[in-house]
């Protein structure tokens, strides 16, 4: 494994750290088509050059999300992708995690019949699990913070894996309480989906308690996942039918991150030619297309239609 890192202190305790072979300052200073993969883990306004500089090596690459915090450069980057067939993979980690591949087979089994309406809420105080966000590049909307672009689009990921593509999206957003940023810390967003479904987004990043809640109401039952709860109702009465915690028994801060594992074994059955449930740059494009919308949606004062 060998890293490239423009801040010198970052690369020397890194390299320190790790079992690394190689450490530059710059992508210039290597010569990528000599690798088997690349990890694109840097702000997201770098993201669409980074990942053109692995398509000119032929090599690779999994990008963190957001796929990029503008359209620029974006379509034009994955017919090249497409021409080539890279290999390509965006790291939504969500999609490794048990309950929400359970959840997506029991909603794509029919447990719930048909999947009408979705409600969402991802919300806790952001300053106690990143202490240093003014500092990063959470504070700044130019480099793919905030709670759309970087909180809002783990929910959209896992609304277009499950449900399909949205086709209409409104919005409320305001930085209501996080001092020290350019960004939103709420957002209040309203989806519709090609198939009729709808879905409702709530985020706060200043509220006590850390909230995580996905509800899926279809036409036969309910699925609600709480955390790593995940409870399957279809009648009128308080106590669910099924209920399962798959974190039970389990070190929670263990247990997340092996998940960053389980994405990284992901990547490299992808590149191995075996099946890959990691999201699309196609995915994360409508993905981007929905959050860039829903920023216009408020803006604007009203609803996007997106384009396909």
């Amino acid at each position: 494994m060998s890293i490239v890192e423009p801040d010198d202190k970052k690369r020397e305790e890194t390299a320190q750290k790790f079992d690394v072979i190689e450490a530059f300052s710059s992508i210039d200073q290597t010569s990528l088509a000599d690798f088997d993969l690349a990890v694109i883990c840097t702000p997201a306004n770098t993201h669409v050059n980074l990942m053109q500089a692995c398509v000119s090596a032929s090599l690779p690459f999994m990008v963190e999300k957001p796929l990029s915090v503008t359209e620029d450069g974006v379509s034009e980057l994955l017919s090249q992708i497409s021409a080539t067939k890279l290999v390509a993979r965006v790291g939504y980690i969500r999609r490794v995690a048990d309950e929400v591949q359970v959840l997506r087979n029991q909603i794509l089994q029919g447990k719930i019949g048909d999947l009408r309406l979705a409600y969402l809420n991802s919300s806790q105080e952001f300053p106690k699990y990143r202490p240093d966000y003014q500092s990063t590049y959470y504070a700044r909307a130019d480099m793919g913070g905030g709670a759309i672009l970087d909180g809002a689009s783990h929910l959209f990921d896992l609304l277009i894996w499950i449900v399909g593509r949205p086709v209409d999206v409104s919005c409320m957003y305001d930085r209501l309480v996080l001092k020290g940023t350019d960004t939103e810390d709420t957002c209040l967003i309203n989806i519709r989906f090609e198939n009729g479904a709808m879905a409702n987004i709530t985020i706060n990043q200043f509220q006590k308690p850390n909230t995580s809640r996905i509800e899926l109401i279809g036409t036969d039952g309910n699925l609600l996942l709480e955390h790593t709860r995940l409870s399957f109702s279809d009648s009128d009465d308080p106590n669910p039918v099924e209920s399962k915690d798959y974190m039970e028994g389990l070190n929670p801060v263990e247990a997340h991150q092996a998940r960053f594992t389980m994405q990284a074994n992901a990547m490299l059955d992808a590149v191995e030619g075996k099946p890959c449930h990691l999201a699309t740059l196609e995915e994360a494009n409508v993905n981007l297309k929905l959050a860039l919308a829903a920023k216009r949606s408020w803006t604007e004062r009203k609803i996007i239609t997106l384009d396909n």
